[in-house]
């Protein structure tokens, strides 16, 4: 009896050590888990710095983006990422809409005459690669898009009055969310055109319409997922084009972050403002009325050039530098740099020194 009674104990043993063995095993795959999703973005974007670039349309030719077969093409974008984690960058805002086409095969719009000029259809898919690459370095990719644009810059633009162009913006996103794990949508500074004869407030209704419509269907797709805006970093130009910059910041349903592109130094030559980034940056944090992440937008296309309306640019080396520590010490969330084939000119390198050295010290 005793020798059975430790046998079957023996045995119980070993299924305990087989239990546990697989409960670890369980452990540490939950875990993996976890981290691969956190793994997105080097920050956590609710108590982080987001460090963004724009990858423009205008940058696919430069970044070797342009009439390339899918190897070539993934080599190449290897390279942005590569120069981006160098550069401590953490979210992409990758142009998939500049006018009216797509920079991914799709079934409603043309393939981007900036990614693919051929006359034989694409290969590959160039969102696909990027989104992948993306997470793979272990940042956020967001879908860029331009809603109003047409063809091309010489024609009108869609109507933000009429209800069908507020559908193909809606179609673009939809398309876009039912088959990329992007982590959210982003509009830069194209709504109306300036020189349309409406009243301001009538051009801002109708493109308020459109950015509620875009944030509820990004929503529908998962809280986590962002919509946001890079407005002009002029707020009187802004209102002039419709973008009601002062209602998405203060009212809920319409962004989830805004970008405000200020573009300027302080030594800008401008009249009506004494020091042209910091007072401009002073005017976008004080209409933040819903304490909106508040990242800015930063004019890595401008150092080491020689301008006769904002000489800061060519007369120093860590303008961009000193921008962050203004942005830190007011505490607004993060950056974004136009644009990213600006990584690779010879002007801006040391300027993106002394940049690399301001991020170190966080």
């Amino acid at each position: 009896m005793k020798r059975r009674r430790r046998r079957r104990k023996r045995r119980l043993t070993k299924k305990e050590k087989l239990l546990i063995t697989v409960l670890v095993l369980v452990v540490i795959l939950l875990a993996a888990a976890i981290a691969a999703a956190a793994c997105h973005s080097r920050e956590n974007k609710e108590t982080g710095e987001v460090r963004a670039v724009w990858l423009a349309y205008v940058d696919f030719k430069s970044l070797g983006l342009y009439n390339q077969d899918e190897k070539q093409f993934r080599k190449n974008a290897e390279a942005f990422f590569a120069e981006a984690e160098k550069n401590s960058i953490n979210t992409v805002y990758f142009h998939v809409r500049a006018f009216r086409d797509a920079a991914y095969p799709s079934s409603r719009f043309p393939m981007s005459r900036y990614i693919w000029d051929r006359e034989e259809q694409i290969s590959y898919d160039p969102l696909a690669v990027m989104t992948e690459l993306a997470h793979k370095n272990r940042m956020e990719i967001h879908a860029w898009l331009n809603p109003y644009r047409n063809h091309n810059m010489d024609e009108a633009i869609l109507d933000p009055a009429a209800e069908e162009s507020t559908e193909e913006i809606l179609a673009s996103v939809r398309e876009i969310l039912d088959n990329y794990k992007v982590d959210g949508i982003h509009f830069d500074d194209y709504f109306y055109q300036e020189s349309t004869n409406l009243p301001t407030a009538e051009k801002m209704g109708n493109v308020n319409k459109m950015i509620r419509a875009v944030y509820q269907q990004v929503k529908e797709y998962g809280e986590n997922l962002r919509f946001g805006i890079s407005p002009a970093g002029n707020t009187g130009y802004c209102e002039s084009i419709g973008a009601d910059v002062r209602t998405w910041m203060s009212e809920d349903g319409y962004v989830d972050y805004i970008v405000p592109q200020i573009y300027w130094t302080d030594e800008h030559s401008a009249a009506w403002r004494k020091k042209m980034f910091t007072d401009t940056l002073d005017e976008w944090i004080s209409i933040n009325k819903k304490k909106l992440p508040l990242y800015v937008g930063l004019a890595l296309y401008r150092t080491g050039k020689s301008e006769d309306d904002d000489p800061g640019w060519g007369k120093h080396s860590d303008i961009l530098a000193g921008q962050i520590a203004r942005l830190r010490e007011q505490q607004c969330a993060g950056f974004a740099l136009f644009s990213a084939k600006d990584f690779f000119r010879e002007g801006a390198q040391k300027e993106l020194e002394n940049y690399r050295s301001e991020l170190k010290a966080k």
